[in-house]
């Protein structure tokens, strides 16, 4: 057959590839045996007939697998990928060529495709009728759930009952915090939680993962040939990977933007379905790092209306709200409690000699000695200068204790010097009542400390 005439009927790329036999059963070189006017220009004046397909692009491993697939097993395949090394998305069709072709070591397949600059949405929902049902399905449980988290343990466990996989997990990842955790997991057996295998989750492996898909939308090992091959990119995972007793796996990226924010981590799972379980996990992927990162706008949005962004403490907003669970019986605070009503000694005078800068600072460190005593504690900036402490299920001695221990590093002549008033209560009803006493405390202490110290500007 006349190789370059099929190519030549195509209107979009088209190539014919061969792929080399081996005696084990897996695949040696795989060629560009030709190509259409179309396929030529996409790729470059480096291009040439009977080529190997990894001079004109990085080799991937789960590339390798379809052309395997389609050429030797003769299966019609399609996939729309994330082709990371080109920055586009790639539409490919994998159609087997007659074994009529086939040489001793050589089989055939043509291969067309066509790119786009981002994912479109209905070559995205091109999946198999297997394949969709699980997608709408995990597409109703993110949409349809009122919590976030409920939703993630859902989806997991869908995915791992679909996989029929030992382990699946999301793993968050903030490399430029050099932090990471699971999000959420499921596994096949009971007895066992993710906290029995994050050991084998090392700082050195997962924040090498990001290097490894780097030039592949998902790394896939279904045997010990894929295993092999991943130990030459990453033998450190690898090496974890074979002590933790994994012999198959699933790693796909879940993306904002180009930022990597985490994965989708799948351990032994049944290879027989790989095909349909790679479009599977791959839209997966893609639907769950939206909702992510959805929730993490969102938990950023609430963070920052509660949060006072130059202190780092909670704000008046949140401290009123506490009140309010507080006395509406949603989220009582626990008795007996303190409160400590803290205002700032001396910030008038350091705004006019050091400038709105250095009473930021003065105001950030109040917020730190704060945090130092009653780190564990409800830390609110209420006003301007002035800070609430809530100090929940602490006995009377030790709620004096902590604060004749702050009035000792609070008091004049020091760093931050605090006006401190307080009240203590065992009645959970009188949270509203030992606030006002608090403050009123607190305004008599500032009183008295200006009646001594009238050379400081109030």
């Amino acid at each position: 057959m006349d190789f370059q005439n099929l190519v030549d009927m195509y209107e979009m790329a088209a190539a014919v590839l061969s792929v080399e036999k081996t005696p084990d059963g897996h695949w040696g070189e795989i060629r560009i045996v030709c190509a259409n006017t179309q396929y030529k220009q996409i790729m470059g004046p480096n291009y040439h007939d009977d080529m190997i397909y990894s001079e004109l692009i990085p080799a991937e491993h789960n590339f390798e697998d379809f052309c395997f697939r389609c050429a030797v097993q003769k299966q019609h395949l399609h996939s729309y990928v994330d082709t990371k090394a080109m920055d586009l998305w790639t539409d490919a069709t994998y159609i087997p060529l007659s074994t009529e072709f086939d040489t001793e070591k050589l089989s055939y397949f043509l291969f067309h495709f066509e790119f786009t600059k981002a994912p479109d949405a209905e070559r995205l929902s091109n999946i198999s009728l297997e394949t969709a049902p699980f997608v709408i399905q995990t597409c109703l449980n993110l949409r349809g759930a009122t919590n976030f988290y409920e939703a993630m343990n859902t989806v997991i466990s869908d995915i791992q009952a679909k996989t029929e996989s030992f382990c699946s997990c999301i793993i968050m990842i903030d490399k430029e915090r050099n932090k990471y955790a699971p999000l959420c997991s499921k596994l096949s057996d009971p007895n066992l939680t993710m906290n029995d295998f994050m050991p084998y989750l090392t700082p050195e492996v997962v924040f090498s993962w990001e290097e490894t898909l780097k030039t592949t939308d998902c790394v896939i090992v279904k045997d010990d040939f894929d295993m092999d091959n991943l130990e030459k990119i990453n033998p450190v995972w690898v090496k974890s990977l074979k002590s933790a007793n994994v012999k198959s796996l699933i790693l796909a990226p879940l993306m904002q933007g180009k930022k990597m924010t985490g994965v989708l981590f799948i351990t032994n799972f049944n290879i027989e379905q790989i095909i349909q379980l790679k479009d599977f996990i791959e839209l997966t992927a893609f639907f769950l790092s939206a909702e992510i990162n959805n929730n993490n706008l969102m938990e950023r949005l609430e963070y920052m209306s509660n949060i006072d962004t130059l202190t780092g403490v909670k704000n008046r907003n949140s401290m009123n709200a506490r009140v309010d669970w507080h006395v509406n019986n949603s989220y009582s605070v626990k008795t007996p409690f303190g409160i400590i009503f803290a205002d700032l000694n001396g910030l008038k005078q350091c705004n006019d000699n050091g400038g709105h800068e250095a009473g930021d600072k003065l105001l950030i460190n109040a917020a730190k000695l704060l945090t130092k005593h009653f780190g564990k504690y409800e830390i609110y900036r209420s006003g301007g200068d002035e800070f609430v402490v809530i100090v929940q299920q602490c006995p009377k001695e030790e709620f004096e204790k902590k604060t004749e221990e702050l009035r000792a590093e609070s008091g004049y002549g020091s760093d931050v010097c605090l006006a401190i008033g307080t009240s203590w209560t065992t009645d959970g009803k009188e949270l509203r009542y030992c606030m006002h006493i608090a403050d009123e405390a607190m305004y008599a202490d500032k009183k008295e400390y200006y009646r001594k110290h009238p050379d400081i500007a109030r």
